[in-house]
């Protein structure tokens, strides 16, 4: 059954995990370009300092992200997967049919939230005893 009046249902079956693969090949190959880059600032940054006869510059200390906010973001993702799974599988097949399948990911989601807040709690109280301010 042609979609849009020229797009066959099997050949967007076909291409969806070819994009999917190739999607993850392409955020692959710009980390690995991007931290490549990153290296070859810092290391031209200490040629210069060293030529010029200035201290070494160290190397750039990251902050430390949260343990919470990957976990948020991960449960917002996933949330947002499972209610779009469960409406387009609810629209299709009806709720009883194939909808319940999309509470897998939607509940996995709200999991990931709950556990984000609590650990965001866990460090904050962590934070207020070392005396450190929080984000």
């Amino acid at each position: 059954m042609p979609i849009f009046g020229w797009i066959d249902a099997e050949l967007v079956a076909i291409f969806i995990p070819i994009i999917a693969v190739l999607g993850g090949v392409l955020i692959a190959v710009t980390a690995v370009v991007v931290g490549g880059r990153r290296k070859e600032l810092e290391h031209r940054e200490r040629i210069i300092a060293m030529e010029k006869g200035l201290p070494i510059p160290g190397p750039i200390a990251e902050p430390e992200r949260p343990k919470y906010s990957g976990r948020r973001t991960n449960g917002l993702v996933m949330t947002g997967i499972g209610l779009a799974l469960t409406i387009a599988l609810s629209a299709e097949d009806g709720f009883s049919d194939g909808g319940v399948w999309g509470l897998i990911p939607l509940f996995i989601g709200i999991g990931l939230l709950v556990a984000g807040s609590l650990d965001k709690r866990e460090w904050e109280s962590q934070q207020r005893k070392n005396g450190s301010p929080t984000m």
